[in-house]
């Protein structure tokens, strides 16, 4: 999906400017402005490669504005690419050069060193001092409850007859942050006769990167992963932003969210305790609309006896957690975080799914800034727990 410019105007000049996307676009709900609607952008993005407007801030503000959510492309009657575009964009006229980007850099480059960074943080937990990690590192307040760093073993062979090998791609948050959803894969996938193979080689999925405009890292980091994984064994990510980027990128692997693996498994030898609750189930926008398996969760969670489940009111729009986003667009970012809370809270909400780490967190944050008390879950650990209780009992 790199687009050299005479590619980007190509793919630009296939929008028909039918106004289609433009009920489907987060930020022109909030904004009304049409320079924040997909056709919008897309005529910005065709002005300036063309040199007919000029590269200036102003632009910039409505690029860095968009969610890059692509629900826009689910919409598009011409099938336009707006991936591409956004991602051609950010990278040829609108990279960011921030601070907070080059710290980063080393930290996505490593998972050995996000490893480092998420002890400290784990023990300032520990001892209850969150004052002082606010104040050292503002956006902890997004952190929910650490576990302590693990070592990932580069095996975990099952104990039933085996079914297939899989790749399990670990994610810098998802391993940093959500090692739980990442241990009941393993558990669940051996269940159900899967070896889970882990490269120790593999590194962040480039997809922040290539959101704050650097696709020279993003694509050295898609070759660091397309040479450690395996290309027979289909990569499996638990984080579906991640699955997102890899899919657009790492054009040599198969490339599936877990629940769409799991949804499709031989689940008859499983045994699983039945869940007397409502779940409502929040779809993040990079499995409903690049990954397009969002229906796979539904399937998965309905394996749960006498489960009730709900899409939550209002999945079409993002809730904001994109990536980097909540970071570097906060008024946006918190918005249409709060019109996911309203949702839940006309709903009543007390259990939620959701697939997407970026998601959980930015969700999870506005909950407890609003002192609303709602178990936010990956629906592989929602699964999981109910397996075990049964086992259990």
């Amino acid at each position: 999906m790199n687009l050299p410019l005479d590619n980007l105007i190509a793919e630009a000049e296939r929008c028909v400017v039918c106004g289609l996307c433009l009920p489907h676009c987060p930020t022109y709900r909030k904004t009304g402005s049409e320079a924040d609607s997909p056709r919008g952008r897309i005529q910005l993005m065709r002005a300036v490669a063309q040199n007919t407007l000029p590269n200036n801030p102003r632009f910039k503000a409505h690029i860095d504005l968009c969610l890059s959510c692509r629900s826009c492309e689910s919409a598009c009657p011409n099938s336009v690419n707006y991936g591409a575009l956004i991602d051609a964009t950010r990278a040829l006229y609108t990279p960011n050069s921030s601070n907070w980007r080059s710290l980063a850099k080393p930290f996505i480059r490593s998972r050995f060193l996000a490893k480092l960074l998420i002890w400290p943080l784990w023990l300032l937990q520990q001892f209850r001092l969150k004052k002082l990690l606010l104040r050292i590192i503002p956006p902890a307040k997004l952190l929910p409850k650490l576990s302590a760093p693990q070592r990932w073993k580069t095996c975990h062979p099952t104990a039933e007859p085996l079914k297939g090998n899989v790749s399990l791609f670990l994610g810098c948050a998802g391993s940093a942050l959500d090692s739980q959803t990442l241990n009941d894969s393993i558990y669940l996938l051996n269940k159900l006769g899967y070896n889970v193979h882990i490269p120790k080689r593999q590194t962040c999925c480039g997809s922040i990167a290539r959101q704050m405009g650097d696709a020279d890292e993003a694509q050295s980091l898609i070759s660091k992963n397309a040479a450690c994984f395996n290309p027979n064994y289909p990569i499996l990510t638990t984080v579906s932003g991640c699955g997102a980027g890899l899919k657009d990128y790492l054009n040599t692997h198969t490339i599936l969210d877990i629940s769409a693996f799991l949804a499709n498994c031989d689940w008859q030898h499983v045994k699983i305790s039945p869940l007397h609750q409502t779940l409502y189930v929040q779809d993040p926008c990079s499995l409903r609309n690049v990954l397009q398996s969002h229906k796979d969760t539904y399937r998965l969670l309905q394996k749960i006896p006498e489960i009730d489940i709900q899409a939550l009111p209002g999945n079409s729009q993002c809730c904001g957690g994109a990536g980097a986003y909540t970071l570097t667009q906060p008024a946006m970012a918190n918005a249409l975080l709060q019109d996911k809370l309203d949702s839940m809270t006309e709903q009543q909400v007390t259990l939620l799914a959701t697939s997407n780490i970026g998601c959980s967190l930015h969700i999870s944050q506005g909950l407890r800034a609003q002192n609303m008390h709602i178990d936010v879950c990956h629906p592989v650990q929602i699964i999981t727990r109910q397996i075990k209780l049964y086992e259990r009992n």
